[in-house]
C-alpha cells in the first residue's frame, strides 16, 4: 500500500503518483498502477487485477522492437523510432530479464564510476514481452552483433 508522507488521502496520493509517472513518459501504466493501488488493500481480486494489468501493458507494447543500424541502437515504441545509444557510447551490454514476461538489453554506457546510467549502472533498453529467454541461437546473434560493433558482452 502506498501512503503520502504528508497524510494526504488515497485519491490525492494516487493522483500524485499518476502525475509523477506521466512526467516520466508512462501513458498507460499509471492508470493501471493507480487502479491496482486503489483496489489493493480491501479487494480479494488483486491477483486478477495484476494479471489483467500485465496483459493490458503487454498488449499495449506489442509492436515494440529493439533495432540496430550502422550508427547504434534504435527503439521502436508505438510506431515511433527513436535513437537510444550510439555504438561509441556503449561500454558493455547483455540480455536480461527485468521482470515477469520481459526481456531487455541491459546497456552499460561509457562514463564515470558515479554516473547513472553508467559503467556501473545499466539502463534497460527495448523491453520486449516474452515469457522465456530467447533461444541460445538468438542470444548468440545479438552478442555477435554487439561484438562486431566493439561492444563487450557478458556471456
Amino acid at each position: 500500500m502506498v501512503t503520502a508522507a504528508d497524510g494526504a488521502g488515497r485519491a490525492t496520493t494516487v493522483t500524485r503518483l499518476v502525475e509523477h509517472l506521466r512526467g516520466r513518459g508512462w501513458p498507460v501504466e499509471p492508470t493501471l498502477v493507480a487502479a491496482g493501488i486503489w483496489l489493493m488493500p480491501p479487494s480479494p481480486f488483486v491477483p486478477v487485477g495484476w494479471l489483467l494489468t500485465t496483459v493490458v501493458v503487454a498488449w499495449s507494447q506489442r509492436g515494440d522492437a529493439l533495432l540496430a543500424d550502422e550508427t547504434g541502437l534504435l527503439l521502436r515504441h508505438r510506431s515511433r523510432v527513436t535513437r537510444r545509444y550510439r555504438w561509441g557510447e556503449i561500454r558493455e551490454a547483455e540480455l536480461t530479464r527485468p521482470g515477469f514476461g520481459q526481456v531487455a538489453l541491459a546497456v552499460y554506457p561509457n562514463g564515470g564510476p558515479w554516473d547513472v546510467p553508467g559503467p556501473n549502472s545499466a539502463v534497460l533498453v527495448g523491453r520486449i514481452w516474452r515469457l522465456r529467454m530467447p533461444d541460445p541461437e538468438i542470444q548468440d546473434r545479438v552478442n555477435a552483433l554487439l561484438r562486431s560493433r566493439g561492444v563487450r558482452t557478458t556471456d
